[in-house]
């Protein structure tokens, strides 16, 4: 009986501290705030108490509130290891596949297991568009090229969890049918099938990240420069004998960052990237441009990643511009060596025509690249 009664009033004790630290923390700030992991965004500002705006206000402080009560990031960082030591992932966004792979749980998901929302109605109408881009742009003696860079479940399945089935037919699937039917005049690439091909020369994605590496990189530049080859004889059709690549550790992967929570959960953040080197350097230099010639997307969470400029001192060579997203990164190096100018634009996802920009520039190619979930936004529905 003495037992029981020490063990409720230990319990109502304990109860009682717990209940009391928020408020503690809130008026004292006993402890200092630690980094949140897995959210990728802005917290809620705390509102201001108008006339105006009094119907919303309650709705704007409670985000507020969900978004800074005291000891938040303590309760999250809890919740976070407590997943991760059952080999699960802390939030929905980030997939904890087999052997430590990490996957993109987002649109990525949805497009693998066929519940994306990206309609025939709208398939079609962004065909319609990319092949009036095509019609126009060569009309004025302008080279257009469309690239689509597939996610990693596309490329690496055998690593997903066992309960991910993919659907018969992926809406990319559908997308490039239409494509082939209806705008064969487009000169179009889906670089899944040419990974695919090389996945046994080492692996093409990182593991704590969603962007596909350097070496995956080099396989897609070299795709595309000999696609385009067929209409510039000059570019060359194989430059995997160009570069050197040195592996060096890399330990920012996008989705690792989001889910590792102290020194026991390091090795989701750990991976290898490599060095890449122009063997050529002194006869092909490449030289970024500081010039930003224009103002990006409004609204941009990256503006400094919006325009790059790049020149060599190759004048015989085409000039392009490419309206790229962040998979264009891994590409950039080696498509800019082979071109006498390369501008990159990265358009917040929106891939519009920005027919501003190409007027200005006057390039010889046009290259529209993709992140495959992210198709459907040429045309905003």
């Amino acid at each position: 009986m003495r037992n029981s009664k020490v063990y409720s009033i230990l319990t109502v004790s304990v109860f009682g501290i717990l209940l009391l630290l928020p408020l503690l923390q809130g008026l004292f700030h006993i402890f200092p705030e630690i980094e949140v992991k897995g959210e990728n965004r802005a917290l809620a500002e705390k509102p201001q108490l108008k006339v105006s705006t009094i119907q919303d206000f309650p709705n704007h402080f409670d985000l507020y509130f969900n978004d800074h009560f005291p000891l938040r990031s303590y309760c999250l960082n809890i919740s976070f290891v407590s997943s991760l030591m059952n080999h699960q992932s802390p939030i929905p966004g980030v997939i904890i596949g087999k052997e430590d792979f990490l996957y993109c749980g987002k649109e990525e998901k949805d497009l693998y297991e066929g519940t994306l929302d990206f309609s025939v109605e709208r398939m079609e109408a962004v065909v319609r568009e990319l092949a009036d881009r095509e019609a126009e742009l060569r009309r004025d003696g302008i080279r257009f090229y469309v690239v689509v860079a597939p996610t990693a479940m596309e490329v690496y399945p055998e690593y997903l969890p066992d309960y991910m089935q993919r659907t018969e037919k992926t809406v990319t699937d559908l997308f490039c049918e239409l494509m082939q039917a209806r705008a064969p005049q487009v000169p179009f690439v889906y670089l899944k099938e040419e990974l695919l091909k090389h996945k046994d020369e080492g692996r093409l994605y990182f593991k704590n990240d969603n962007h596909w590496n350097p070496l995956a990189g080099l396989l897609a530049a070299q795709r595309i420069l000999s696609k385009m080859s067929e209409d510039f004889p000059q570019l060359p059709k194989n430059i995997q004998n160009d570069f050197i690549l040195e592996p060096i550790l890399y330990s920012s992967g996008n989705l690792g960052n989001m889910i590792v929570v102290g020194d026991r959960f390091q090795h989701y953040s750990k991976d290898t990237t490599y060095r890449i080197i122009l063997k050529d350097s002194t006869r092909f230099a490449v030289r970024e441009s500081a010039e930003k010639r224009y103002e990006p997307t409004p609204g941009f969470a990256y503006p400094w990643e919006y325009e790059f400029r790049f020149n060599t001192c190759r004048e015989q060579q085409p000039k392009m511009v490419m309206i790229r997203d962040s998979y264009a990164v891994a590409v950039m190096p080696y498509l800019t060596p082979w071109f006498r100018e390369s501008v990159y634009i990265f358009d917040a996802w929106q891939y519009g025509a920005n027919r501003d920009i190409i007027h200005q520039e006057r390039p010889d190619v046009v290259l529209l690249m993709m992140y495959e979930p992210h198709i459907r936004n040429v045309l905003k529905p």
